[in-house]
């Protein structure tokens, strides 16, 4: 029989789906290395794990909102979150940013121009270009992080209004997500004709009012109702909700019940919200190993494109290049992009920080003479 669930421990699966997002996303990329007709349904299966994204993206709503359970609002409390969110982010990404420019640009990356002005857009969270989604960001992935910055920074200004911010983010989602789309006739649903063919006065609106946000807003919702009083008593109720959700978002996945990628994310914020009140009554423990690739997921995710093309290269020089387009190299990429975000993790999530922060802290002057004479 399963146990009762300590408050402590509940959300451990929640790291677990982290990593899950991060290893989807990858297998998707994958999909980079196979060529050939044959490989075409298979193609298509790795595309549909690219909504390891949408994942992470409800995953964020939910946590943002969760561990700000208790917060209770004010210039102080904002200023800690954004500066807590960006010390778990900016390092990182700037440092890999600039390797992956120099990598790719060389010290055009700095000598050129317009080059140049897209490396501080990347490093800012700036789309360095509105034609797509994508943001033509240095690094690939960087357009995700766009979204991420954009929901930490209207959080972090709900913050401000203490107990009204549920009023304020109400408000915002209201107008940014209904209302100015209507009024530039841009889609509700659709996270890609945003960018495609709406005219905003503000380029950056396509990003504020992009239907993506929804995915934030989903998983802070299921947050909400996690912190409700809705409980299940039955354990065998909770066990067969808990299963039955996860067999559910696994169906969406394949076939959305509504289009676009917002109908995948519907199915994972139902999930997750079935889960987490289940985990109130029962035990929903994950595997060590899961929790772990949750554990170095961001790293994960913003190294393995990287690290796909620079094995991609190795195969070319020892003379692999067919092995490489193969469906048996892939789970060895896979592999590869962990073992990597293994070895970095620590340094690009932890010392690195710690390094940037010990460089730049103002260091405390001593004066012995001065502690003699008071002693």
């Amino acid at each position: 029989m399963l146990e009762v669930a300590d408050a402590s421990e509940r959300l451990g699966w929640l790291q677990a789906l982290r990593g899950i997002a991060a290893v989807s996303v990858v297998i998707c990329h994958c999909n980079l290395n196979l060529a050939g007709p044959s490989y075409e349904a298979v193609i298509d299966i790795l595309n549909r794990l690219g909504a390891g994204v949408d994942l992470f993206f409800v995953i964020s709503g939910f946590i943002i909102v969760h561990t700000t359970r208790d917060d209770p609002g004010g210039v102080r409390s904002a200023a800690g979150f954004a500066i807590k969110r960006l010390r778990r982010i900016w390092p990182a990404y700037v440092a890999l940013t600039i390797v992956v420019g120099l990598l790719t640009f060389g010290w055009g990356l700095i000598l050129d121009d317009d080059t140049r002005t897209r490396l501080v857009k990347s490093v800012l969270f700036v789309p360095a270009s509105y034609d797509s989604i994508y943001g033509s960001q240095i690094i690939v992935q960087g357009w995700t992080l766009g979204f991420e910055i954009y929901f930490y920074a209207v959080f972090a200004t709900s913050l401000l209004f203490a107990s009204w911010r549920w009023t304020f983010l109400a408000a915002w989602w209201g107008v940014t997500l209904i209302i100015l789309p209507l009024i530039y006739h841009a889609s509700l649903t659709d996270v890609f004709q945003s960018y495609a063919t709406t005219d905003y006065p503000l380029n950056y609106l396509k990003l504020a009012t992009n239907p993506v946000i929804w995915e934030f807003v989903a998983g802070g919702v299921a947050a909400l109702i996690y912190q409700s009083s809705v409980r299940i008593r039955s354990e065998q109720l909770c066990s067969a909700l808990a299963l039955g959700s996860v067999a559910f978002a696994l169906w969406n996945t394949l076939s959305p019940m509504v289009p676009s990628a917002l109908g995948v994310a519907l199915g994972y914020a139902i999930m997750i919200a079935a889960i987490s009140v289940a985990s109130k009554t029962i035990d929903i423990s994950a595997p060590w190993a899961l929790r772990y690739l949750g554990d170095i997921s961001y790293t994960l995710y913003l190294e393995h494109l990287a690290v796909i093309y620079i094995l991609k290269s190795v195969y070319t020089f020892i003379g692999l290049q067919d092995e490489w387009t193969t469906l048996g190299n892939v789970p060895v990429t896979v592999f590869a992009c962990i073992l990597v975000a293994a070895l970095t993790s620590r340094f690009l999530e932890r010392d690195l920080l710690r390094w940037t922060w010990s460089a730049f802290r103002p260091r405390s002057r001593s004066y012995p003479e001065l502690s003699k004479s008071s002693a």
